[in-house]
């Protein structure tokens, strides 16, 4: 037993330096107690006080026979745990620092302006912003793996990627990945010619070659719509660059993809026709083992879009800005149809116009009725004599009233133009010597969308 108290008594001197160092004034801080000014928690109080006493008796008075008892060597193991207990309110262990969620995200690398590698090997894209964008908030740590499409799949469901994104949601694929909740993109499917051979009706192009990037979705819709001479090439670009040469009369393809290829590529004259033959959603798809990262994924996506950021991370991929030149002309065009405005009733007249992926306009100005249900607005009727003309890629739209002022469409007139894409701008005025525009899903964040139904005409007899 004394061998025991001999081994307590460095503690004890240590407990009642401590202790004359750090008196019961102390003030609580954010790791323990600042010496000098307020006292601790009052249930540390009385532990502290019988400690002390019980120190300065083991450094200063000797140890009698008496003292060795069995009464005295439970109190003595009872204040010594309440000094280690103390001891550590005052300074306490640091927790452990938790490890980030560690995501290697596959994509593939020949999908732009989604996914692809710059000339130095750096992800670019879309989706590549859009996965920072969603796990920023996050403790996620992600690790980018450039790769073929035809290995992303195989990777996923072996677990040697967690993430990726661009994947299309089918029954098979989904017994062996976990999508995210949310469509992180709608991809309409259009088909594109050169500008002098554009149909009204894709119904039209049945008989002539039609190129396709092999093993896509695209490709798919068109045997299913049937009738065309398919021609199938290793990649998109490929098709494209056929098409401009004249080897194709058309092409099948994703929407911002295919302009994205024409406009970096200089490939002039070629243009959309007719309506969608499809919308395709792209989701992120995850390795079923990786819930964790599908539930931080879903809740990222959700703050993203609700802050905007998604409608800004889509502005800057898939939008067109309004130059001067074009902002110039789209107002004098919607100015000049404002004169001719009908309205008797009302007597608010205004006049639109609509600029399209091939740079023409297309004005129109209001048309009132008795009935007053069928009065046509001046921004519907423009967007309608586009279509008319057979442009279906619109890009921006101005509405003024009848003395030139810029207008605010009514909620009908933006869920029209929104039926021809989210990103399509609406000039609101001018600020700092620039034409001021808004994409219309960012005006009306309802933005009512479906989902396009494949149906084809029947093939003649």
């Amino acid at each position: 037993m004394r061998q025991f108290f001999s081994s307590i008594l460095p503690y004890a001197g240590i407990m009642q330096r401590l202790f004359k160092a750090c008196p019961l004034h102390s003030k609580p801080r954010a790791n323990g107690f600042e010496c000098g000014k307020e006292g601790p928690p009052r249930r540390f109080t009385t532990a502290i006080n019988a400690a002390r006493a019980f120190a300065a008796r083991l450094c200063l008075q000797p140890i009698p026979v008496r003292f060795l008892t069995a009464a005295t060597r439970h109190q003595a193991l009872t204040l010594f745990a309440a000094f280690c207990a103390v001891l550590v309110s005052i300074f306490p262990v640091p927790p452990a620092t938790a490890e980030p969620l560690r995501v290697v995200y596959g994509f593939d690398r020949e999908f732009p302006p989604f996914t692809y590698e710059e000339p130095g090997g750096k992800a670019a894209g879309f989706e590549i912003e859009l996965v920072d964008a969603v796990f920023h908030e996050a403790d996620v740590k992600i690790f980018h793996r450039p790769m073929l499409w035809e290995r992303v799949g195989i990777e996923l469901a072996n677990g040697e990627i967690n993430l990726t994104t661009g994947m299309v949601r089918t029954e098979q694929r989904s017994r062996l990945y976990l999508f995210s909740e949310a469509a992180t993109f709608r991809l309409p499917i259009r088909m594109f010619t050169k500008t002098y051979n554009r149909y009204p009706d894709i119904s039209r192009l049945r008989g002539q070659t039609v190129g396709v990037e092999q093993a896509s979705y695209p490709a798919v819709l068109l045997e299913q719509y049937g009738g065309f001479n398919i021609k199938l090439f290793r990649n998109r670009g490929e098709a494209i660059r056929a098409l401009y040469n004249d080897e194709v009369q058309a092409y099948c393809g994703p929407v911002p993809n295919t302009y994205y290829l024409i406009n970096t590529r200089n490939y002039g004259g070629i243009t959309s026709m007719g309506a969608p033959l499809g919308v395709a959603e792209l989701r992120a798809a995850f390795s079923r083992e990786r819930g964790d990262v599908r539930s931080a994924f879903d809740e990222g996506l959700k703050k993203v879009i609700d802050s905007g950021e998604y409608d800004r991370l889509y502005r800057k991929w898939f939008v067109r800005e309004i130059g001067d030149q074009e902002g110039d002309v789209m107002l004098e065009s919607a100015r000049r149809a404002s004169i001719a405005a009908y309205a008797p009733y009302g007597g608010k007249g205004a006049g639109a116009a609509v600029l399209t992926a091939t740079g023409k306009v297309y004005s129109a100005c209001t048309m009132e009725n008795a009935d007053l249900s069928l009065t046509v607005s001046a921004l519907r009727a423009a967007v309608a004599a586009a279509v008319a003309a057979g442009e279906y890629e619109l890009r921006a739209a101005v509405l003024v009233d009848q003395k030139g002022a810029f207008m605010q469409p009514a909620p009908e007139d933006l869920q029209t133009l929104g039926e021809f894409g989210r990103g399509v701008l609406l000039v609101l005025g001018r600020e700092n010597g620039r034409y001021a525009a808004k994409m219309t899903a960012e005006i009306l964040p309802g933005l009512m969308l479906r989902d396009i139904e494949l149906r084809p005409p029947p093939l003649p007899e």
